[in-house]
């Protein structure tokens, strides 16, 4: 039985393998994309994101992770809960990716549809979270994207997230009504990211995270050509502001190293030492290392069989001219 509004104003793909709907998000903006390119998502910058839909480096596999293993148990019981709580409404699994027929690169992997008797069908979303802190005034900011999104996609007037809660393992629902306004801001970022970033290949203006120079070092981890010369005005305000970090980075360095020579002097053989600002505990502890370089020297072969190979990131070497 289709869906309300597939081959209307969406098409259905089903994906029999995580490997196949890894895939086909690569094809287009999905909801969880939405935050990223707009620049409120907390684990990932459009840089990051603009690197994964060029195919230039691949968009980890979380799928293995124990929150996530976590979420997809609980997506069911969940499902169950809601139900429950809501008699009168039909509730419908779905778990496809629906790709608008408008905007073919805008998709929603929807994990259930859900028929209020009075707005007719809508979406519902579930999720796990670590804890209601986030939630407490509504559906945080970084889904509220993602199910306007779906929202926009399907063309429903409304969104109930159904959440868990872990820290209390208790459940909560919050319906969200598509607003128009809300809906305008996020077409029109995620159309301009597909078209004017994904689809010509440039890329994002750079954030500056240690996740946007670890994606830089997957996509770039082994040169191919010598030096490039530029006179580009990025480039040398990007090495002004490289040297003076680095300096004040040593600097800090050094009086960070200063201060915790003065305070373990002061502490000595105690716990800690209690001012009228602070208290302030010196951390010790007797730990075994695992000593590499001798079980090299050792067991030559064994440790070759257990080596494996990965870029490192030497950092930027900088000699003015």
């Amino acid at each position: 039985m289709p869906i309300s509004g597939e081959n209307e104003k969406f098409t259905l793909t089903r994906c029999d393998t995580n490997e196949d709907w890894l895939a086909q998000r690569k094809l287009g903006i999905g909801g969880s994309d939405v935050a990223a390119l707009m620049g409120l998502s907390p684990w990932k910058t459009p840089a990051q994101l603009f690197l994964e839909k060029t195919g230039r480096v691949e968009a980890e596999d979380l799928s293995d992770k124990p929150y996530v293993a976590f979420g997809n148990l609980m997506e069911p019981l969940i499902g169950d809960w809601y139900k429950i709580q809501y008699p009168k409404r039909t509730v419908r699994r779905v778990n496809a990716i629906c790709k608008s027929i408008e905007r073919p690169w805008a998709q929603a992997s929807l994990d259930y549809e859900v028929k209020d008797p009075e707005l007719g069908w809508g979406v519902l979303e579930i999720k796990t979270a670590r804890s209601a802190k986030d939630w407490q005034d509504g559906v945080p900011l970084y889904y509220l994207t993602q199910i306007t999104h779906y929202m926009q996609v399907t063309n429903r007037p409304f969104a109930d997230v159904a959440v868990f809660f872990r820290d209390t393992c208790e459940f909560a629902c919050y319906r969200v009504e598509y607003d128009p306004t809300d809906g305008d801001v996020v077409r029109e970022a995620v159309d301009e990211f597909w078209n004017d970033y994904v689809c010509k290949g440039v890329m994002p203006e750079l954030v500056g995270t240690t996740g946007e120079v670890s994606d830089l070092l997957s996509a770039h981890g082994t040169a191919v050509s010598d030096f490039k010369t530029t006179t580009d005005q990025e480039a040398i305000e990007a090495i002004s502001a490289y040297q003076l970090a680095a300096e004040r980075e040593k600097q800090a360095k050094a009086d960070k190293t200063k201060a915790t020579a003065t305070l373990s002097n002061l502490i000595g053989d105690a716990k800690g030492i209690v001012t009228d600002v602070a208290r302030v505990t010196w951390v010790r502890s007797v730990q075994k290392r695992f000593d590499v370089k001798r079980f090299a020297q050792e067991c030559p072969d064994l440790y070759e069989q257990y080596t494996t190979e990965y870029v490192r990131n030497g950092g930027l070497r900088i000699k003015e001219l």
